[in-house]
């Protein structure tokens, strides 16, 4: 016995008294039904009203920092670390992302609206100094599509522009820009031409953000490493955090490998030539740093410390040094004016080893029990290792008549570092 109806609210009405085209914002609306016979037998009208009123918009961008856009061109490019060569990363775009909340413009419940008649301008200034970078929503502006609903009966409304690092005033750029260039210190701004706002009159509304140039920093998660195991790298770099609805990925090549066995990239790549070995040893997961998560910053790949690098072994107690090249530090005015070299040193274990017999004295038909304590050989915390059976570190049991050579030895669990075996 429910019944319902649904109609569609007019932006403007002719009104009776001054037979003139108005805006229905601040009337009321009135719905009256006549029932010709109620619980008594009786007809009756029974109605409800409800105002007409606008709401005041705003506007914001996805974030308050955004870092400087970088390029393609020689003087404003993030270049690799300078032991791979001379490679630049690809040309560094920002995605900055704008949303206007206003329900005046959700009038359809099930559907994707738009704002076509209001305009939403962004610009992007230094001092007195600013260009416009875009402007949606007013089919008269620059941009005749609309800015869209981000889903349906939301009222929340979304475009995205991509800002490169010739998007800003010419103003003071320095020599490395054919253009006009965005510098450390720029600010962003969005304009919201709002209509109607609760007063029912024309408001603009807006909001900021800077772009700022931040020093990167390279962690590990440990600072001694077992040969073989594997090492946590982290670069926190918000630098490269071009997009905040997406993880990033940078390559390997920014970070130089440094000691004694070699000097690499985590790639492979060397001025000398490109060792395909090298790269492999590394075995990196995945194979380029990728950021954690939506925005973070943070870039993260994890490694194997190998045991060869260009044909010679690692020593154990090996000094190594890692260096990332930052070519946008907090004190440059713009990527590629100044680099600063981020250094990280670890080094492989050398914990050493005791041998353990379980007596003192034997008889010719006792067993013997031996206990070796090595954790450097502790290759994989998650297997049972072996030692001994190798020429490079071999286990010799002798006594005044006979020996065993590469005499095997089996670690007593997973993770021990404890090795065990028996001699009749």
């Amino acid at each position: 016995g429910i019944f319902t109806g649904s109609f569609q609210v007019p932006t403007n009405f002719c009104h009776s008294g001054s037979d003139t085209i108005v805006t229905v914002t601040g009337t009321d609306i009135e719905v009256n039904y006549q029932d010709f016979r109620n619980s008594s037998g009786e007809s009756i009208e029974v109605g409800d009203g409800a105002s007409i009123n606008a709401n005041t918009g705003s506007v914001a961008f996805d974030r308050t920092v955004y870092p400087v856009p970088y390029g393609s061109v020689s003087g404003t490019q993030f270049l690799e670390h300078a032991t791979a060569g001379t490679a630049d990363l690809d040309q560094g775009d920002v995605v900055v992302h704008v949303r206007v909340t206003d329900a005046d413009y959700n009038v359809s419940a099930q559907g994707e609206d738009s704002i076509t008649d209001a305009n939403v301008t962004i610009k992007i200034e230094r001092g007195s100094a600013s260009t416009t970078l875009a402007i949606w929503g007013n089919t008269t502006a620059y941009a005749a599509n609309g800015i869209v609903e981000v889903s349906p009966d939301s009222g929340v409304f979304e475009a995205d522009v991509t800002v490169d690092f010739n998007d800003g005033p010419t103003t003071d750029c320095p020599s490395a820009f054919t253009a006009g260039c965005i510098l450390q210190g720029d600010i962003i701004t969005v304009e919201y031409a709002d209509n109607n706002d609760a007063s029912g009159k024309a408001q603009t509304v807006t909001d900021s953000a800077t772009f700022d140039l931040r020093n990167g920093v390279l962690q590990s998660d440990k600072s001694v490493y077992l040969i073989g195991s594997d090492m946590i790298l982290t670069l926190i770099e918000p630098d490269f955090d071009l997009d905040n609805d997406g993880a990033q990925s940078v390559p390997l090549n920014l970070i130089e490998w440094d000691s004694d066995a070699a000097t690499t990239t985590l790639n492979g790549n060397e001025s000398g030539g490109d060792s395909t070995a090298n790269a492999a040893a590394f075995d990196p997961e995945p194979s380029e740093l990728r950021e954690t998560g939506d925005s973070t910053g943070i870039f993260q790949v994890v490694i194997e410390i190998p045991e060869t690098l260009s044909s010679d072994k690692l020593d154990r107690g090996e000094k190594i040094d890692l260096e990332y090249t930052d070519w946008g530090p907090a004190g440059a005015d713009y990527v590629g004016q100044e680099d600063e070299d981020i250094g990280l040193t670890v080094y492989t274990s050398n914990f050493g080893a005791t041998i353990e017999l379980d007596q003192k004295v034997y008889t010719w038909t006792d067993k013997v029990y031996i206990t070796i304590v090595a954790p450097d050989h502790n290759m994989d915390s998650g297997l049972v290792d072996e030692i001994g059976e190798s020429t490079t570190d071999p286990i010799k049991v002798s006594s005044r008549g006979n020996e065993l050579n590469n005499y095997k030895l089996v670690e007593s669990g997973a993770d021990t570092g404890i090795f065990i075996g028996e001699v009749t």
